[in-house]
């Protein structure tokens, strides 16, 4: 679920921010992030999510789709703490993800993801990560989420 989900967020990202004219520079552009995607796969996820061709560009024609910001850098303390970069006004919409995704609210819940919580700026998220043992398996959820970011 997490995989479309982010998937989804860099497709409306690309098709946003960059002139794709057609589905094989989209596909180029997936790749570039770590998403190797069939032509298929990717026609079912355009119609999804609402973007067609007009004027000859990929343009999504329904804007109020929920999509993951871009992260820009992402930097790791050895004290347990993870700092990423976004464009400025898009890391509450990053730390809601990581609040929703993988921190629990719940008390009938427990949270395994290793990481406690978030705390969000402009353009800059704090993720704490539980212990030092947790680093390496979050650092797994996001690269699974960011796989440009390896």
């Amino acid at each position: 679920m997490s995989y479309d989900l982010a998937l989804d967020g860099h497709i409306l990202n690309i098709v946003n921010s960059q002139e794709i004219h057609e589905q094989q520079d989209l596909q180029e552009k997936l790749l570039e992030r770590g998403y190797d995607i069939p032509q298929a796969t990717l026609s079912r996820r355009l119609r999804k999510l609402n973007i067609v061709k007009v004027s000859g560009l990929y343009k999504a024609i329904d804007l109020n789709l929920p999509s993951l910001p871009l992260v820009l850098n992402m930097q790791v303390s050895e004290f347990g703490i993870i700092v990423m970069h976004t464009h400025p006004g898009s890391a509450n919409s990053l730390a809601s993800y990581f609040d929703h995704q993988y921190v629990s609210f719940s008390l009938d819940q427990q949270n395994t993801s290793g990481i406690l919580g978030t705390v969000a700026g402009d353009d800059t998220v704090i993720l704490v990560i539980k212990s030092k043992r947790d680093m390496k398996p979050v650092l797994a959820l996001i690269h699974g989420d960011f796989p440009y970011l390896k």
